[in-house]
Order: structure tokens, then C-alpha cells, then sequence
């Protein structure tokens, strides 16, 4: 609940800042090097009041501009059926095994992912410092194999459940953080 309200609220002030007109800030004088007051970055937006806009957005970020049971509707108007990986601003379908019953056991699809599908994010620059898994229905690790080598190649895992991590991704690339996504479809349930 606590974020979905965060979501809403960013959602809110994003609208609202784009809303606003933005005039070019006055050039600064130039200071001296060795000046030791702090260095304001006069190039950035300004509002009327003067004040800088924290909340413009890139449209060119990819983000999930909303779940569907078995896909993702991305912001650049496409729409992804079945897992999906997001990096550096592209998206890819990922060929991932359904939920299969192995042994009168359900058997999730993030269980049987391997260091080898995960290798393109140890080729791409920049590389992301999050991978950001959203396990469907329900929050599901990824195996060890996979996480000893994401955490080999310096990038940290954040699960959450899809939903959640959707969110979680639009935020960090709102932000401009370099995270990717990786997540099956929220209907997935095991």
C-alpha cells in the first residue's frame, strides 16, 4: 500500500512538473578555480520562481507504463508477452520455462535460470549496479548459481514481486540510475 502511494505521489508531481514552463537561468559570472563556495550548475532548468525542476523526465526512458497478467506494456507504445529483461534502455523477451511440476512439485521459472542467460548484462555499458527481479504473483529468488554471478560481475539483486519491481524500476530510471529489469508476467503464479 505504503508503494503505492509513493508511485501515485511521483506519478502526481511528475504531471505537475510538466505542466510548468521552464525559462533558461540567467549565466553566472564565472568564479575563479580556486574558489572554494560551492559551484551552482546554472545550465539546468529553471521555473519561473527560480527555482531548479527535480521532476522532468526523459521520454526517451524505457519504463513499464503498466502490468498485464501475461506481459508488459512498455512506455515506447510496445507490448511484451511473457518474461522480459530491460537494460540500458532496450527490451528484450526472454526465453524462460514456464512454471513446470517436476516431481509433484511446482518448480519456478527464476529456479532454473542460468549465469548464462544473464550474460548480457556483463557485456552492455553502461553496466547497471541493480538487477531488479520481479518474480511474478509472488516475490521468487533467483537461484544461487545466478545471483553468486550477478554479484561476481558487481551487480546487486533486488526481488520483490512484479508489481513491486516494476515500480521500483520506473523509479530508478526516473532517477536516471542505471538498473535493468528482469521479470515474468504478474499473472505467473506458482
Amino acid at each position: 500500500m505504503f508503494r503505492q502511494l509513493v508511485a501515485r505521489t511521483a506519478a502526481r508531481r511528475i504531471s505537475a512538473a510538466r505542466s510548468l514552463t521552464t525559462t533558461p537561468a540567467p549565466s553566472a559570472p564565472k568564479r575563479p578555480a580556486n574558489d572554494s563556495h560551492f559551484q551552482y550548475d546554472m545550465k539546468a532548468p529553471q521555473l519561473d520562481a527560480g527555482v531548479a525542476n527535480l521532476f522532468l523526465v526523459d521520454d526517451k526512458t524505457l519504463r513499464i507504463s503498466k502490468i498485464l497478467p501475461t506481459g508488459f506494456k512498455l512506455s515506447s507504445g510496445h507490448t511484451v508477452y511473457g518474461p522480459l529483461l530491460i537494460v540500458n534502455n532496450e527490451a528484450f523477451k526472454l526465453k524462460i520455462a514456464p512454471p513446470q511440476t517436476k516431481n509433484g512439485t511446482t518448480v519456478h521459472p527464476f529456479s532454473e535460470l542460468t549465469p548464462d542467460a544473464l550474460r548480457i548484462l556483463d557485456v552492455v555499458t553502461p553496466k547497471p549496479e541493480m538487477l531488479v527481479v520481479g518474480g511474478g504473483a509472488e516475490t521468487w529468488p533467483v537461484n544461487k548459481e545466478a545471483r553468486e554471478y550477478l554479484t561476481s560481475i558487481g551487480i546487486s539483486v533486488e526481488m520483490a514481486n512484479t508489481k513491486f519491481a516494476s515500480n521500483t524500476f520506473n523509479v530508478l530510471a526516473e532517477e536516471g540510475r542505471h538498473a535493468a529489469l528482469l521479470a515474468i508476467p504478474a499473472g505467473v503464479k506458482v
